[in-house]
């Protein structure tokens, strides 16, 4: 690749990522980097961004081994919303969005999967909750849909979200199967 080639290429990624931060409404950025050990979740970026209509909003990513073989998890943001597209959450409440991949790296099943198939555990309130993503669907930009099934092999990301109290702070995410079963979780999800 030529080097006038190369200055097109990340001239263009760079336009690509102005238009993005512009349209999700990005006001400030700060970046923090963590080394990464592959024992446990580690989160390996932490960005905060704020905007009029949200809360302060953390964007992580944090890998997870399965407990089970058959799906992983990578939560690649985390934030919180005190509404989405002008729709509130129910008093007390604020929305939790987590933008996640699920790969099933099972070689033989799809992994079908449901809204109460992503919980969120409530570290400070103690609290388990199941996605609301059938909701509030239409009004997403990129949600996982509300039920579906992701075959052997295949990845996919998007968004899922829960109601939360407005109080928390500190999360664990986990996917189930159809009997309750944890599959894979990811802890240490922060969002101010």
């Amino acid at each position: 690749m030529t080097m006038i080639n190369k200055c097109i290429l990340y001239s263009t990624l760079m336009i690509i990522l102005v238009v993005c931060m512009i349209s999700a409404g990005c006001t400030s950025n700060q970046t923090q980097t963590s080394t990464q050990d592959n024992s446990s979740p580690i989160t390996t970026s932490v960005k905060t961004l704020s905007s009029p209509k949200t809360v302060p909003t953390v964007n992580i990513s944090i890998n997870t081994s399965p407990i089970n073989s058959g799906i992983t998890v990578n939560v690649n943001s985390a934030l919180k919303k005190t509404s989405i597209r002008g729709l509130p959450p129910n008093p007390g409440d604020i929305f939790l969005v987590l933008n996640v991949t699920i790969q099933n790296t099972d070689k033989n099943n799809n992994f079908e999967y449901s809204d109460s198939s992503f919980m969120i555990y409530d570290k400070l309130n103690l609290n388990r909750s199941s996605a609301i993503t059938a909701i509030l669907a239409a009004k997403l930009n990129s949600p996982i849909p509300a039920s579906g099934s992701i075959r052997p092999g295949e990845i996919d990301t998007g968004e899922i979200v829960f109601g939360v109290l407005d109080s928390s702070n500190s999360y664990k995410f986990y996917v189930v199967d159809r009997k309750g079963t944890v599959l894979a979780s990811v802890d240490n999800i922060n969002v101010p």
